[in-house]
């Protein structure tokens, strides 16, 4: 069956593509999984526009059809809607590099953020965010050897094509079926935001100054064991002491050789440690430990164990 109400299947969609709004969706994705879209929305909401005006060709198509029994070939010239086709096919690959490249420093800033600031370590398990990625790169290389190859040619199809539109649908599944079941990364952005707008501008270093911090800091940690607090971030502790939170963060790269994140797992995998080897705790599970030790789950107990010791909780147990 090649027509439908007498006009050709093809025809329906001769023009428009998907392509122009799959960059788009795939950025808004990750930026509204990171909690960054606020940042990008002008740009989104303009590719958005672009995009699905686009695809209204395809119902321009239909109505005039309908009405006129004509299809966009008839209308116009063709060589004019081949130029705007690959026009659109060029953009839209381009957005597509422009949208890997901005996902990948956002993920990147996410990263370095939840590093100096929490120290919930369930928060950087974020390999599904850069299998999404990964899986991106091989259908961008493939469309970018399809374009070549048509450019080249000089024909507005290619070799390429099938296994570009391939990728785009295990590219569709894997966003529909599996990405959207994982929960947004930082929902209190603007909470943060705030406070560091507190922090003012940036002191000179003092290597004294950092020692001594260092030192109570330690010590506060170990007499108050704030450490416990599953969802501890560096402004509680900057309050907690009174110190800016730049120059703890600061304190802790220099003085610690760690990030704000392993810094706390640290105090949090010496006291799992010492419960393990206790036989008062053993009627608590593994896991009850964790939870008595500050760790927000199992996965982020035995990440962090196995960072700081290289063995999992189990060896201590039986050691």
């Amino acid at each position: 069956m090649d027509r439908i109400g007498g006009y050709p299947v093809e025809g329906y969609f001769t023009l428009p593509e998907a392509k122009l709004l799959l960059p788009v969706l795939f950025l808004h994705y990750v930026l509204e999984k990171l909690g960054r879209t606020g940042a990008y929305l002008r740009f989104l909401s303009i590719h958005y526009v672009l995009a699905l005006s686009f695809l209204s060709i395809t119902f321009f198509n239909i109505l005039l059809f309908l009405l006129q029994g004509k299809n966009i070939y008839q209308l116009f010239d063709s060589h004019k809607i081949e130029l705007v086709f690959m026009i659109m096919q060029y953009y839209a690959f381009f957005l597509t590099l422009a949208a890997l490249t901005i996902s990948i420093r956002e993920i990147l800033k996410y990263t370095a953020l939840i590093k100096n600031t929490y120290s919930d370590l369930d928060m950087l398990q974020i390999r599904w965010l850069w299998y999404l990625i990964w899986g991106v790169i091989p259908m961008v290389v493939v469309w970018g050897l399809d374009l070549i190859q048509i450019a080249t040619a000089g024909t507005g199809s290619s070799t390429f094509s099938s296994l570009t539109w391939f990728f785009m649908i295990a590219f569709i599944y894997f966003i529909s079926f599996r990405a959207y079941q994982q929960k947004n990364l930082l929902e209190n952005i603007p909470q943060l935001s705030e406070e560091k707008g507190k922090e003012g501008p940036p002191k000179k270093s003092d290597p004294q100054e950092h020692l001594k911090l260092g030192r109570e800091l330690t010590s506060y940690m170990e007499s108050s064991e704030i450490y416990l607090r599953e969802n501890l971030t560096l402004y509680e502790l900057s309050r907690a002491i009174n110190v800016s939170p730049r120059l703890i963060s600061a304190c802790i790269n220099q003085n610690f050789r760690n990030n704000f994140t392993e810094w706390v797992n640290s105090f949090r995998v010496e006291a799992a440690i010492f419960k393990l080897k206790d036989s008062s705790f053993s009627h608590l599970s593994i896991e009850g430990i964790g939870q008595e030790s500050g760790f927000t789950s199992r996965s982020a107990m035995y990440a962090a164990f196995k960072k700081q010791t290289g063995h999992s909780p189990g060896y201590f147990r039986k050691a």
